[in-house]
């Protein structure tokens, strides 16, 4: 088989497609949904067979999802590498390592990162929605939550890749010898599916509740639910400037009942916040978030080890009196030399019995305030995207918006993002994309970074070895 979506080479997706036959995934699977291990091995005729094999399937994916070293968590995660080629972090990394090449805004077509990873998970949600689909011997609520996971992970992964490529192969196909010879879709008609996949997630998710896939009622929100759906329609609107459709995603989501800006900042990013619409269950109790192991600083960066420190972009963004600095960064001091660090998540370690207390979270609430704020303020209603936006600041201790006019406002409000969003999944990086201002602020920044900085930079590059085994793929500009 070509190399090109050589999807069942990947050990997570072969175990969880044709058997879960690894101790690892069945491990994490067990730990999302409870369910036995499998007494033999389960050939793919049979998965779709029974209730508890398909569960397997969905939580696999879940949690290869949730690995650390992952594109979703970890140190090579969008948090981490869309920081570096952004302007968020200061690299102290003292060799030219895959994550250097992101902070100088160097890759090149030898780069692999993220596209095998992205079509593995692909190939395993169309593999499940195909059998899920097609079962007629599993429990119809079961079977329904199961395809509804399956499609919002679907558009999840499909919207990354666009944000991440531009232009990406369309693949919803089961049979690899199509998709070894697929070429790129526009990325608005990658949208459109990832628009209908998540339309067709919101009908078949719960609402307003969280329901493991053994029907229990977890306290941790690791499993989509109608408004996760419903949180990343808003951001895929967003992103598409259909003000009048974010502004409707994010409000359904803002008034349910189980959310909550979370007054307190240092509840944010704990398990427990009511803050949390998803995140994304570790593998096992004694893993602890892979960002916040990456993150944290425990000493002076030696370019081995505590190497990721907050740039001075992003420290002289804060106002003064801003509680997220005083909350969210944390401080190493090496004589007169100060390190600042994210310190959202302050678990980067597990010890003892102390167990996993923070979760990498993918959505939250104060998300969709700011974008309801700029959906309204693009539609001119300035005084709700006021309130919007006066409500993070409120919660940072910081006064209501001075901005009095739609320009200003807009500023405003991205200048939010940058503040409040900072190292989370890529966000600044795609804010200044989809706002036109990545130009403006690299040509600053990249020098500084010891890059160089041109336009076509803002999409990554497609493997050269996809390329070669794949004749009607094409490369980005600029590759």
């Amino acid at each position: 088989m070509k190399k090109q979506y050589n999807y069942i080479k990947n050990a997570t997706i072969l175990s969880c497609i044709a058997g879960i036959v690894t101790a690892s995934v069945l491990t994490s699977c067990k730990k999302v949904i409870d369910v036995g291990q499998p007494k033999t091995l389960i050939n793919t005729a049979n998965i779709y067979l029974s209730n508890s094999t398909a569960e397997a399937v969905v939580s696999g994916l879940y949690a290869n999802l949730a690995s650390t070293g992952h594109m979703y968590n970890g140190s090579g995660s969008l948090t981490i590498q869309q920081g570096l080629a952004a302007d968020e972090l200061k690299d102290y990394s003292s060799s030219a390592t895959g994550t250097t090449m992101f902070y100088i805004n160097a890759l090149n077509s030898n780069n692999t990162y993220y596209w095998q990873e992205i079509f593995s998970e692909l190939f395993t949600c169309n593999s499940a929605i195909a059998g899920l689909t097609s079962s007629t011997a599993l429990n119809p609520a079961i079977q329904q939550q199961l395809i509804g996971d399956m499609k919002f992970a679907r558009a999840f992964i499909f919207f990354n890749a666009v944000n991440l490529y531009g232009d990406v192969p369309l693949a919803l196909s089961t049979d690899p010898a199509v998709n070894n010879v697929i070429s790129r879709s526009p990325a608005a008609t990658v949208l459109n599916q990832v628009i209908q996949d998540l339309t067709d997630a919101q009908n078949l998710l719960p609402d307003n509740k969280y329901v493991t896939l053994a029907n229990g009622t977890p306290t941790d929100r690791f499993l989509p639910n109608k408004q996760t759906a419903s949180a990343l329609l808003a951001r895929v609107y967003l992103y598409m400037k259909d003000w009048k459709n974010a502004e409707t995603q994010s409000s359904n989501v803002i008034s349910a009942s189980s959310y909550v800006l979370e007054p307190v900042l240092t509840n944010v990013f704990l398990r427990t916040s009511r803050e949390t619409i998803w995140d994304l269950q570790p593998i096992s109790a004694t893993s602890a978030n892979g960002d916040a192991y990456s993150l944290i600083m425990t000493g002076v960066p030696n370019g081995i080890v505590n190497v990721y420190a907050l740039s001075p972009n992003l420290l002289s963004a804060f106002e003064s009196g801003d509680k997220r600095f005083t909350n969210w960064v944390g401080q190493i001091q090496s004589g007169t030399t100060t390190y600042y660090f994210a310190y959202k998540y302050k678990q980067n370690t597990v010890t003892g019995t102390s167990g996993v207390t923070e979760y990498p979270i993918m959505f939250r609430l104060a998300e969709q305030y700011l974008i309801r704020a700029e959906a309204r303020a693009e539609q001119n209603n300035l005084a709700g995207a006021e309130t919007d936006l006066d409500a993070i600041r409120t919660r940072a201790g910081l006064g209501n918006t001075t901005a009095t006019n739609q320009t200003d406002l807009l500023n405003a409000i991205y200048h939010e993002r940058q503040i409040e969003l900072f190292l989370e999944s890529g966000h600044r990086w795609f804010d200044l994309k989809r706002t036109g201002q990545l130009d403006a602020v690299m040509n600053i920044v990249a020098p500084q970074k010891g890059g160089a900085w041109s336009p076509y930079k803002a999409l990554i590059p497609i493997p050269a070895s996809e390329i070669s085994t794949n004749p009607h793929l094409t490369q980005n500009p600029g590759y």
